[in-house]
């Protein structure tokens, strides 16, 4: 099973191979946040409700990726929601 800091590392890694250098940044950022056990629980799960929103089809689901099918995309994306939830 991934964990969610592997999976977000992943998803990171294919935007920027895909060029979308500021929504890898962003998630980035967030994932941080969302990782960081030094700041309070309402920053970390602000943090993830943040990265789940992200994972909409209409956000960076939107986004066309070369080396993934849509289907394989919107799977990961799916599956990163399901693990904000799940911290």
């Amino acid at each position: 099973m991934t964990t969610f800091s592997e999976l977000i590392k992943s998803i990171i890694s294919d935007l920027h191979q895909a060029g979308f250098i500021k929504d890898a940044d962003d998630l980035q950022r967030l994932a941080n946040l969302a990782l960081d056990q030094t700041l309070l629980t309402d920053t970390r799960n602000d943090a993830l409700k943040q990265i789940e929103m992200r994972c909409h089809v209409k956000w960076l689901g939107d986004l066309y990726l070369p080396r993934l099918s849509q289907k394989d995309w919107w799977g990961r994306l799916e599956k990163l929601a399901r693990s904000t939830k799940k911290r």
